[in-house]
């Protein structure tokens, strides 16, 4: 069905340019619309949904920005589009509730947070607002020194001194409030750097440039982390590495049957992705997402924590393959 809707959508920008953007004189289709080019279009296109969104793009959305693009938009416009979007946005939000919260969002938070992130509100404000929460406090400790060692843990990914530890509640001691604090943490040079390689390693597939500060000075400064985004994927480094990307239209897992293992040992999973046709593109395992029962492989290398049946599942380009791993008792 991908690749029916891949070739419908291909057809369908032809057509939606030629009808939008040609006079009744205009050239035949064949010499409005380079074949080569639509077809670099429709791979970027899809690339962008699967970086951002985790999935492969609806035929309704891949034939309207193909279209768009084809038709000249320029590619920083459909990113700041995509990037604004309700879903993209959602994604960022359930993600402040799984990494502050551990938990979901409800109904209700989801569409608050929206609503502030429609009015203006930036991803460190957001993260702030979960941060500088009651819930939050509690959860951590319920003592300044307890939320402050919080803060290094879950934003700066270390533990604090004792000497940090001790800066920052004498800062609350003196009136300074949690969202302050929050805030200072979150437009740390050190935080942003991470926060911005991160969006390099995942788009770019590289680290970012040693003393590269523009992207991280532009948040401090207020840009939006969605604008950092919508840059580098309207990159021409981007554009370049993912519109000639080979078209996948199939992955496995190797072993490719279900296995076994004794407990506290582990297997090891590569993925091998496959064109339409199904020859060979190679092994995707680096840019794959291998899980057992939704917990991540490290380095593909599963390891479940309990005896019985668990499902593996590799998931690459909008695309999914699963076996079964059985866990036995200790020999």
């Amino acid at each position: 069905m991908r690749i029916t809707h891949r070739a419908l959508a291909l057809a369908a920008v032809s057509l939606l340019v030629a009808s939008t953007a040609a006079p009744a004189s205009a050239a035949p289709l064949h010499d409005v619309v380079d074949p080569a080019y639509a077809n670099a279009v429709d791979n970027y296109v899809i690339s962008v949904y699967e970086d951002l969104f985790h999935r492969a793009p609806e035929w309704s959305g891949e034939v309207t920005w193909s279209t768009a693009l084809i038709s000249g938009t320029p590619r920083i416009a459909v990113a700041n589009a995509i990037t604004s979007s309700e879903e993209f946005r959602t994604g960022l939000i359930d993600d402040a509730y799984d990494a502050y919260l551990g938990r979901g969002p409800d109904a209700g938070g989801l569409q608050s947070w929206l609503r502030a992130m429609s009015a203006g509100m930036t991803v460190e404000q957001l993260d702030s607002g979960f941060i500088a929460s009651p819930e939050y406090w509690a959860t951590s400790g319920g003592t300044s020194a307890d939320w402050v060692r919080a803060l290094y843990r879950d934003v700066l990914g270390r533990d604090a001194g004792a000497s940090e530890v001790a800066g920052w509640v004498a800062a609350l001691d003196r009136g300074a409030t949690r969202t302050q604090v929050s805030m200072g943490f979150l437009l740390s040079t050190e935080y942003l750097t991470s926060v911005v390689d991160g969006y390099y390693q995942h788009l770019l597939r590289r680290s970012i440039e040693p003393g590269q500060g523009t992207w991280v000075a532009a948040i401090q400064n207020g840009a939006r982390d969605e604008q950092i985004i919508s840059g580098i994927v309207a990159s021409d480094e981007y554009w370049n590495s993912q519109s000639t990307r080979p078209f996948v239209g199939s992955i496995t897992l190797s072993p490719n049957q279900d296995t076994s293992v004794y407990l506290g040992g582990g297997q090891s999973y590569t993925v091998q992705a496959y064109r339409p046709d199904g020859t060979l593109i190679g092994d995707a395992t680096d840019e794959a997402t291998i899980t057992w029962d939704g917990q991540p492989c490290v380095h593909g290398l599963c390891q479940p924590t309990s005896v019985g049946q668990h499902e593996i599942q590799a998931q690459h380009r909008g695309l999914n393959a699963s076996v079964t791993l059985t866990v036995l008792p200790p020999a």
